[in-house]
């Protein structure tokens, strides 16, 4: 019989995000994700047969890394 728990990853380890997560762990909206994506700023990857976007969660954190800072 197999094991049938689910097993709950934090969001902060996760290696691929949704749209929703990744907003939420960088403090975004989603329309600014998308936004970001469509200007090819952060790259996705789409879920094989579907076009469910992921993002990879060292391309968000490199786009973030590249977002301006607040000016002083």
């Amino acid at each position: 019989m197999a094991d049938s728990r689910i097993v709950f990853v934090p969001i902060e380890s996760r290696p691929l995000l949704g749209v929703a997560e990744a907003a939420a762990l960088c403090g975004l909206t989603e329309k600014a994700i998308r936004c970001a994506v469509r200007r090819g700023d952060l790259l996705v990857c789409y879920v094989p047969g579907s076009s469910t976007m992921r993002i990879r969660r060292r391309d968000l954190d490199d786009w973030i890394g590249m977002l301006p800072g607040r000016m002083q």
